[in-house]
């Protein structure tokens, strides 16, 4: 009887040790497969978190306006949507070189005040580029015609024998006084400033043909304002 208790005893000892070799075998494969799942979430967060944050990074808000950051092989482009200041049906989308948050050419004045009916009149020394500065007037200009909603737009000079020598309107800050008026010139420094006496004159200075960051500090700002201005309206 001894020897058979004894034999018993053995047998539930080997099948304590199978029950616990089993059991250490699923902790260890349960071990393994969790650290599976942390390694795969380590990768996917190393490659998804920085994806999803540049992505994030390349759209903001900036004067009531979205914005994207559009990257190009040779440049980025500062894409803005917002709605126009006279057109209350049209969204209007504005492209820039400098992101309007950090353009800091400095900006003298109010820039909410227009007139129906655009006129950009520039100075003799700009009508004589070819650079860079040409390429923004002409952004500037459908901003005024559309963007702002003046209508026509039409060019000037600040200069009367070359306005009367090319058919052009002579206008400067004291005789544009029926429209929106915008002058552009070059000086030492870039700078945009709205008139003392002339609220709807504005003045563009570049530092020279291939200097454009003036025009885009005028519509960034202007953006910035109106929406301001529309703001404290509908409180």
């Amino acid at each position: 009887m001894k020897k058979g208790k004894t034999i018993e005893k053995k047998e539930s000892d080997i099948e304590k040790e199978i029950v616990r070799t089993e059991e250490d075998v699923k902790r260890s494969e349960n071990k393994q497969l969790t650290w599976f799942f942390v390694i795969v979430g380590l990768i996917f967060a190393a490659v998804l978190v920085p994806y999803f944050w540049n992505e994030s990074s390349k759209s903001f808000e900036f004067g009531g306006a979205d914005w994207v950051v559009e990257d190009y092989e040779y440049l980025k482009i500062y894409h803005g949507r917002f709605l126009s200041f006279g057109n209350p049906n049209l969204f209007y989308n504005v492209y820039l070189r400098t992101d309007p948050r950090e353009n800091d050419v400095v900006a003298e004045g109010t820039f909410d005040q227009f007139k129906y009916g655009g006129i950009i009149s520039f100075a003799p020394e700009v009508d004589a580029c070819r650079g860079e500065l040409g390429r923004g007037v002409f952004d500037l200009s459908a901003f005024l015609r559309q963007g702002v909603g003046v209508g026509p737009v039409e060019s000037g000079s600040t200069d009367k024998f070359v306005a009367v020598e090319e058919d052009r309107r002579f206008a400067t800050c004291n005789t544009g006084l029926d429209r929106t008026l915008v002058i552009v010139e070059i000086g030492e420094d870039s700078k945009v400033f709205q008139d003392e006496k002339n609220s709807y004159c504005y003045t563009i200075v570049a530092r020279d043909c291939e200097d454009f960051s003036g025009i885009e500090r005028f519509i960034a700002k202007s953006i910035l304002d109106f929406d301001a201005a529309r703001n404290e309206t509908s409180v």
